[in-house]
């Protein structure tokens, strides 16, 4: 006993030393115990949503799983537990608790072995984070280092970590994972009972394991000590206390956060694994909604030859993504690991109103007319006739009419007026595609209808620009996360897309007004389907969110006939739905710089005496105005159009008895097929088939008058030998005439009347090919002819 009491003097002697002298002797004798602190926190962490719901754990360097939580985010009921069980002066004592010391080492002289260890919680953070072989040196350094801990943080910093530190259940370490595997919630929601279970399991969470029976029962009864323990010092009333020693403690284990899984993989893809616990821009309750919709559709779609589909909603206003599915199944079976949301993927239509937007921003307006008819296009991999997706030519379209029904015909011709290179820059600026040199070339005229791959998570970037107008923002995975932002087009010219996307009256010859893109509220809404309907897409969007859908299949087999509309229509419908129901949407607001105007109803043009229909369309103050009506005379009952209209003109008398529709200058249009007098019909020819190498464009014969559309110049035609072998001769005069003479090598071949056209017999050779009008408007080209 003589020995005892001479090490009990010892020790308070120098906890009596240390205490008076720490500010200044502590530095000497002990190390800091800060960095040892961070480097504990250093690795692991976990993914919260929004509002602080758990998505995701990464287990830490030593293989244990915790979420890093706020003191703010307990439940005072847990404070009071964890004080009660293990440092009930934690608030008042310097780092140690020196009667507690006395008492302990007194115990365990008499007993001859450790019963007590009278640690605060101060020493048992240093514990945690500086694990050493338990002896009375290791004891010592503890106590000294957390007095100097004390000096360095604050009660409640140090509560705060040694609550996210603490080891419970197996490879868990802290309350939040303990709350979550014992109770399935967080620890805001721990009842009394829970939070003194929880408490109670801290001193020996190996032997008072609940998912035991034995380990169950003994931590029932550390736990009712613990509540009685609350009762003496006034934390629990006597009702409180009963109840909480009537309830029992569950048994088995609820499994950890596993949310919005694709949004977390790329995450932790693109800014490596937390190592606290970080807060993502995901709503966790519209996350659900999401992925529970998409899967409630994929029967639907797989009966239609579609087994994936992804989904985003983002924030229109601040482009941070709100929900991610990147397939209906998650997991190693067909392919549910694969993100829809960044695969690339062909984009079909999806990028034409950034080709409109850049016509508004050259001047043009949503009442311009464009010819909606037949012609090809010489490009670099040969020649080319884009149809529209219903195989229809509309003839005189507008803008509007053209963006919202997605008419491939109008889209290809506005390209070609703008340049391929002028747009496809465009796309680069807005994140859509990569810039690579030739890649403009390469794509060509198929950039209009989508023929490059995209992903999903560009695009609901670069739809944001019709939002927010015009300017692009990054897309935001992480609500403290820096934002990037430029202008890429006029308020002006966003407006005017976002107009037309969200006006069903633009898109009625084509998708008609079904159920599913009816709305409450102004969605601007477009869709896409790439060749053999491989990829369907839809982009809504409206003044709070931006919703994107893509249906295919992750091998690139087709589906079978599904479309934007009717694939990616009935899930939009059900989240917009859902959305307009929870959340307030407000219309968008229409900028400074927009102005009304009247124009006639068919020609998009400022309208005339004759119009038969006057409406009205919007314009930018940057825009040209449009030409009075050219479409109607003095009798105001034909729609008069120019020669470039001939053919489609003559397709429609082939159907319709009476057409509202005439060339200009009352001329007929008469049957376009002609060979050496004779119709097409009366003979068995078609144009030559087989491989058409072209050479870089190079048109003689400008517009002046009249201009040869087909063939191109340069063209080069591979005979075969199995057929008979022709070529379509088309041209367009400027203005309409009674007839075109076509000559072949100088010798005159045929006249025709509109739509100017005949079939030419091929022969090996340099070819050259003129058309004249009558009043000497000439083109001419050259092409080559080979066996």
């Amino acid at each position: 006993m003589k020995k005892a009491r001479i090490l009990l003097l010892i020790l308070v002697l120098t906890c009596i030393a240390a205490w008076q002298l720490r500010g200044s002797l502590l530095p000497f004798v002990c190390d800091d115990p800060l960095p040892l602190v961070n480097k504990h926190f250093a690795t692991g962490g976990a993914y919260c949503d929004r509002f602080g719901k758990m998505l995701r754990v990464f287990a830490d360097e030593r293989g244990d799983y915790s979420a890093y939580t706020s003191l703010a985010s307990h439940s005072s009921d847990l404070i009071a537990a964890v004080l009660s069980a293990e440092d009930r002066n934690f608030y008042t004592h310097p780092g140690f608790a020196p009667m507690s010391i006395l008492r302990a080492i007194s115990q365990n002289l008499v007993n001859r072995r450790v019963v007590s260890g009278a640690s605060t919680i101060s020493q048992q953070l240093i514990r945690v984070v500086r694990p050493q072989p338990r002896t009375l040196y290791t004891k010592y350094t503890e106590l000294l280092m957390a007095l100097r801990l004390e000096k360095t943080l604050s009660k409640n910093q140090i509560l705060e970590k040694y609550l996210n530190s603490i080891s419970m259940f197996g490879n868990i370490r802290g309350i939040y994972m303990a709350a979550t595997i014992l109770f399935g919630k967080s620890p805001e929601m721990l009842n009394l009972a829970e939070s003194a279970a929880l408490a109670a399991a801290i001193q020996a969470p190996g032997r008072l394991d609940p998912f035991t029976s034995t380990g169950n029962a003994r931590l029932v009864k550390r736990r009712n000590w613990v509540l009685a323990e609350m009762l003496k010092a006034g934390k629990c009333n006597i009702s409180q206390f009963k109840n909480a020693i009537a309830s029992g403690i569950p048994n088995f284990r609820h499994r950890k956060p596993f949310n919005a899984p694709h949004f977390c993989d790329l995450i932790s893809e693109l800014f490596k694994a937390p190592t606290a616990t970080v807060k993502t821009t995901i709503d966790l309750n519209l996350q659900n909604f999401l992925h529970s919709t998409v899967t409630a559709h994929l029967p639907r779609l797989m009966k239609s030859g579609a087994n994936h589909a992804g989904a985003i909603i983002a924030d229109a206003r601040n482009l941070e993504i709100l929900a991610m599915t990147g397939s209906a199944q998650y997991g190693p079976l067909v392919g549910g690991f694969n993100n829809a949301c960044v695969a690339r993927r062909s984009g079909g239509s999806i990028l034409k109103p950034f080709l409109y937007a850049l016509a508004f921003e050259n001047g043009y307006f949503p009442s311009f007319v464009m010819s909606d008819t037949m012609e090809t296009f010489k490009t670099p991999q040969g020649e080319y006739m884009p149809f529209n997706a219903d195989r229809k030519s509309y003839g005189p379209v507008t803008i509007r009419s053209a963006l919202g029904n997605s008419l491939n015909i109008s889209a290809i011709k506005m390209l070609n007026l703008l340049g391929v290179g002028n747009f496809y820059n465009l796309l680069v600026e807005l994140g859509l595609l990569p810039g690579k040199p030739g890649a403009a070339d390469f794509f060509g005229l198929g950039l209009a209808i989508g023929n490059p791959e995209v992903r999903m998570l560009d695009l609901i970037g670069a739809y944001g620009i019709f939002i927010n107008g015009g300017i692009l923002k990054s897309v935001k995975f992480f609500t403290e996360q820096a934002q990037h932002s430029r202008s890429v087009i006029s308020p002006q010219s966003a407006y005017l897309v976002f107009d037309i996307l969200a006006d069903p009256s633009a898109r009625l010859f084509t998708f008609g007004n079904p159920a599913f893109y009816k709305t409450s509220r102004q969605v601007a809404i477009k869709t896409g389907t790439s060749t053999d309907y491989r990829d369907c897409w839809l982009i809504a969007a409206n003044s709070r969110f931006i919703v994107g859908i893509w249906v295919g299949n992750f091998s690139g087999a087709p589906t079978r006939a599904l479309s934007g509309a009717t694939a990616c229509g009935p899930i939009f419908k059900n989240l917009i739905d859902y959305l307009e129901a929870d959340y307030s949407i407000e219309n968008i607001e229409v900028p400074a710089g927009i102005r009304k105007l009247s124009v006639c109803s068919i020609s998009g043009q400022l309208p005339g005496a004759s119009c038969p229909g006057v409406g009205q369309d919007l314009f930018a103050d940057n825009a040209r105005l449009p030409e009075l009506c050219s479409f109607h005379s003095a009798d105001g009952q034909a729609h008069e159009l120019s020669s470039d209209y001939a053919s489609w003109i003559r397709q429609r008398k082939l159907r319709l008895d009476v057409d509202p529709f005439r060339l200009s200058n009352e001329l007929e249009v008469a049957d376009p097929y002609f060979f050496s007098g004779l119709q097409k019909s009366d003979v068995p020819v078609q144009m030559a088939s087989g491989p058409i190498t072209v050479e870089p464009l190079q048109q003689s014969g400008t517009w002046d008058g009249i201009k040869i559309v087909s063939p191109h110049n340069g063209d080069r035609y591979v005979m075969s030998s199995s057929q008979e072998n022709f070529a379509l001769l088309r041209a367009i005069p400027s203005v309409p005439v009674v007839e075109v003479i076509w000559l072949v090598n100088g010798n005159e071949f045929i006249r025709t009347p509109p739509p100017y056209e005949a079939y030419w017999p091929l022969s090996q050779g340099t070819h050259h090919i003129c058309a004249i009008t009558e009043s000497e408007a000439a083109a001419e080209i050259e092409i080559q002819v080979e066996r």
